[in-house]
């Protein structure tokens, strides 16, 4: 279901070892390809706390767009097909911008896509402990790592908007 994003043709929802469902390739994908435009209604933090309380993916399924304010679904129950992508400190994909997300390296088809969620995000409300099993794992994902030079500088082509204007 594609209610508010694009999500490439090449890729198809499925059940996932990392975290329930997932966005794997269906076809190769070439780096700096698109995968997705993320899409939706801009939410104040405010909003956003208020609605996790009944609907608990919008603590987990928004993306920060500004101090205080993110993007989120339209709807309140169910997904949109881009909010599938899971968390991996070796991410294969990577956000452009605040709403592009681009293949980092070339994708092989099987694939799952997976993005730093820490390079969109700035707070620890939704902090949790990474099951991404990578060589670079940082164990715990909390909003704090682009506050890390190292961090930065592996990213930095796909860090948002929003946190390179926090750096600077």
């Amino acid at each position: 279901m594609k209610s508010h994003s694009y999500l490439s043709p090449k890729c198809v929802i499925k059940k996932s070892e990392l975290a329930g469902k997932g966005v794997f390739a269906a076809k190769n994908i070439q780096k700096d390809e698109l995968v997705a435009l993320w899409g939706g209604l801009v939410y104040s933090a405010n909003e956003v706390d208020k609605l996790s309380k009944r609907y608990p993916h919008f603590s987990t399924h928004t993306v920060s767009v500004f101090d205080n304010f993110y993007l989120g679904p339209i709807k309140t129950k169910g997904f949109d097909d881009t909010e599938f992508f899971n968390h991996s400190c070796e991410p294969n994909i990577g956000v452009k911008g605040q709403i592009v997300v681009v293949a980092r390296q070339n994708i092989k088809r099987g694939e799952e896509l997976c993005f730093d969620y820490d390079t969109t995000e700035t707070c620890d409300e939704g902090w949790f402990y990474c099951n991404c099993k990578s060589k670079s794992c940082r164990k715990k994902i909390d909003g704090s790592a682009w506050k890390d030079r190292n961090f930065i500088k592996k990213n930095k082509d796909y860090i948002s908007w929003y946190i390179l204007e926090k750096i600077k």
